[in-house]
C-alpha cells in the first residue's frame, strides 16, 4: 500500500477513532492484513518470466509434434508404396 493510500486511510479513520495512535495501528493492521493477503495469493499470480518459460516449452513441443508428425506421414507412405508393389509383384506373378 503506498503512503498517499495509507495518509487518506489514516484520515477516514481519525474521523471514528479520536486517539491518533490507536487510528495510526488500525491503518497499520490493515495494512498488514493487505500485505499478507497479497503475499498468499502472489503464488496465483503468472509473471512475465512464467509466460516466457511457457511459450518456449509450448514451442518446443509443436516442433517434436511437427517432427512426430513428419516422421509418421514418412512411416505411412513407405508403407504403401511398400504394399503397393507387393500387391503388383504378387499380380505379376
Amino acid at each position: 500500500m503506498n503512503a498517499t493510500i495509507s495518509l487518506k486511510l489514516f484520515d477516514i479513520t481519525q474521523e471514528f477513532i479520536k486517539d491518533k495512535d490507536k487510528a495510526r495501528e488500525f491503518v497499520a493492521k490493515i495494512e498488514e492484513t493487505i500485505d499478507n493477503k497479497f503475499n498468499t495469493e502472489k503464488s496465483n499470480l503468472v509473471s512475465k518470466l512464467d509466460l516466457a518459460e511457457m511459450e518456449t516449452r509450448v514451442e518446443k513441443r509443436m516442433s517434436d509434434i511437427n517432427k512426430t508428425i513428419y516422421i509418421v506421414g514418412l512411416i505411412q507412405f513407405i508403407a504403401i508404396v511398400g504394399s503397393v508393389l507387393a500387391i503388383v509383384n504378387f499380380m505379376i506373378k
